[in-house]
């Protein structure tokens, strides 16, 4: 079936129907050099005029997700001035909150669009944001996620819930496909952003895992047909760390290097308890080592095959 659809997007593609890309990249763009994101989309949909569309996002997290809101009315009304079914919408980050909201407004419409793609999404998971990208995407909605995202571990921290872009759905769901980017453990690169607010807590830089290049490296990938689905459920395993812990704590930082995977456990150390970090940033500390060891064996077991 996913071979199917590659097919098809691809004799779509040849067939002489033009159409428009939107890339609406996320928080910073309006100081971000998008060259490279953009040749590689043009490269992933000749024939298309794609359009990067960058928008001030303020240094501020909060303003930043105002900014988002006035932006999406703008895409929306872009996109309905258009030839709508001719038109694909890639988010990344704070872009893809756009676009799923910009997905409400065409959905009240009912405007359908040629496809929704997802990259790396800050936003969270809501069923009727999921709901509305299904019922305007023609092609099947496309979302890609990743656990070792450390910008997407701050959005966790500072918004109390897992974001789309970190954890993903935790099972299938029609007309939706899911694909999980994963980062070399060798990688040790950052991004600096240029400028920054020094009095707050915002970040100043951003991981290579969050950089939109690989994102679209790895849509190239989905749309060629080789990938699988991939469905993790973050918060059922964080759970399951967290039965039988005396204390948690939640340092979502940044780490000299991008993790895979990065489940670990700790015994006998740190004041003599036992540990289990999860990808997350999440710490679980627990007196009872044989009850770490029990929690770190489920967690491994439904790991494996991911």
């Amino acid at each position: 079936m996913k071979r199917f659809i590659a097919v098809l997007f691809m004799l779509w593609q040849l067939s002489g129907f033009a159409g428009t890309v939107y890339f609406v990249p996320g928080w910073y763009s309006a100081w971000k050099d998008h060259s490279r994101t953009g040749e590689k989309i043009r490269n992933i949909f000749p024939g298309d005029t794609v359009h990067i569309r960058k928008w001030d996002s303020d240094r501020l997290w909060s303003k930043a997700k105002r900014n988002a809101e006035h932006c999406a009315i703008e895409l929306f009304q872009e996109i309905k001035n258009r030839d709508p079914q001719n038109v694909t919408v890639i988010g990344h980050s704070l872009g893809g909150r756009i676009t799923l909201k910009c997905a409400a407004y065409l959905a009240q419409e009912k405007i359908k669009i040629r496809r929704v793609i997802l990259l790396g999404t800050a936003g969270e998971i809501s069923p009727d944001d999921i709901k509305n990208c299904q019922q305007i995407s023609i092609l099947p909605v496309i979302n890609i996620f990743c656990v070792d995202d450390n910008m997407l571990k701050l959005f966790l921290f500072k918004e109390k819930t897992y974001p789309l872009g970190l954890a993903g759905l935790p099972e299938p769901v029609n007309h939706f496909q899911q694909y999980r980017m994963h980062i070399p453990q060798e990688t040790v690169k950052f991004c600096k952003i240029p400028i920054i607010h020094h009095r707050t807590a915002e970040p100043f830089r951003e991981t290579f895992s969050h950089l939109s290049p690989k994102y679209v490296d790895r849509l190239q990938e989905v749309l060629n047909g080789n990938a699988r689905e991939c469905y993790y459920n973050i918060a059922a395993l964080e759970l399951i760390a967290a039965d039988g812990a005396v204390k948690s704590d939640f340092i979502p930082g940044f780490s000299c290097k991008d993790e895979f995977d990065s489940w670990r456990f700790y015994t006998r150390r740190f004041r003599r308890r036992s540990r289990i970090v999860s990808p997350t940033g999440r710490i679980f500390h627990y007196r009872s080592e044989i009850k770490a060891k029990e929690n770190f064996a489920r967690i491994k077991e439904a790991l494996a095959g991911l």
